[in-house]
């Protein structure tokens, strides 16, 4: 099994960005604590995942597996004033949206956003993208 994430932190890599670094799973829980880090700052966590109706319908099993992946922009709020969160997520729109991360995954598509925290101390939008990829039990 591929680690899309890893791709997808990759991809996001700073250089030129409006933001400082890419995260993952684990260090969203410190954004609540006095160790959050430099901000702005994303995050890159799986959501989901869904297996569509085996193809073949007898014998080894053939899916198609949907993937979706969350990007949180996280940006700093100072006095319960921030700034837009709309260049970060062009930049993550830019650099992810039909982009394919790897062969074997189709090129990521939109799968809408939302707010998802605002508070004394930071904002964070999660923006969504979904890919697929296929499981075959055949597949050594």
């Amino acid at each position: 099994m591929l680690d899309v994430v890893a791709l997808l932190k990759t991809q996001l890599t700073p250089q030129g960005a409006p933001w400082v670094d890419v995260d993952g799973l684990l260090q969203l829980s410190a954004l609540d604590s006095k160790k959050a880090g430099r901000l702005p700052k994303l995050y890159v966590i799986e959501l989901s995942e869904n297996a569509k109706p085996d193809v073949r319908g007898s014998g080894p099993y053939l899916q198609t597996l949907q993937l979706e992946i969350g990007v949180i922009c996280v940006m700093a709020s100072v006095n319960g004033q921030h700034a837009s969160l709309a260049p970060m997520r062009e930049q993550v729109r830019a650099r992810l949206f039909g982009w394919s991360p790897h062969v074997d995954l189709e090129p990521l598509a939109l799968a809408g956003g939302r707010l998802l925290k605002l508070g004394d101390s930071y904002v964070a939008w999660l923006d969504r993208f979904v890919t697929e990829y296929t499981e075959d039990a055949n597949r050594p």
